[in-house]
């Protein structure tokens, strides 16, 4: 049980119910002026809180709570290089160990997914579409230099 608990039921105990915080929202200058009083204030007597520690620490040779801190503050960019640095290295280890001891997947020992390398639909090694690819330019040249890289003539002649 935590602490606002055993707060609850002393204040239940009491007879008094907690059913909500007032919230401080100011409607006029004079009460934004008076809220920003009463932050100062607050800010002003943790200030002298600390001050008092770090005199005491001073008086009775203690490390000081409070350390100036001399660090550069991180930027927005810096925290996210940071960030997604960690966040890669987590995911490459998950990855890492759900792939651990499993082969790379597909058909093993197929090439191109079928027996033999063949693709669907074609009889020979090369399908229409390769022989497309590796000849596309040939066209453009003479045609004594299309028979002697192809074997045959490629372009038509118009």
């Amino acid at each position: 049980m935590g602490i606002l608990s055993y707060g609850y039921k002393a204040a239940k105990s009491l007879g008094q119910t907690i059913n909500k915080v007032k919230t401080n929202v100011p409607k006029t200058e004079i009460q934004k002026k008076i809220r920003d009083l009463k932050i100062s204030t607050q800010k002003a007597k943790a200030g002298k809180a600390k001050l008092d520690q770090t005199i005491f620490e001073l008086k009775n040779n203690k490390p000081f709570t409070f350390k100036k801190n001399t660090k550069k503050s991180e930027s927005n960019t810096e925290s996210y290089k940071r960030i997604t640095g960690e966040n890669n290295k987590v995911i490459k280890n998950m990855l890492d160990k759900a792939t651990e001891n499993k082969k790379d997947g597909g058909r093993m020992g197929y090439k191109d997914g079928t027996k033999g390398g063949r693709k669907m639909g074609g009889g020979s090694n090369m399908s229409n579409t390769a022989v497309k690819k590796k000849f596309k330019n040939l066209a453009n040249l003479p045609e004594t230099i299309q028979i002697k890289i192809a074997g045959k003539k490629i372009a038509k002649k118009v």
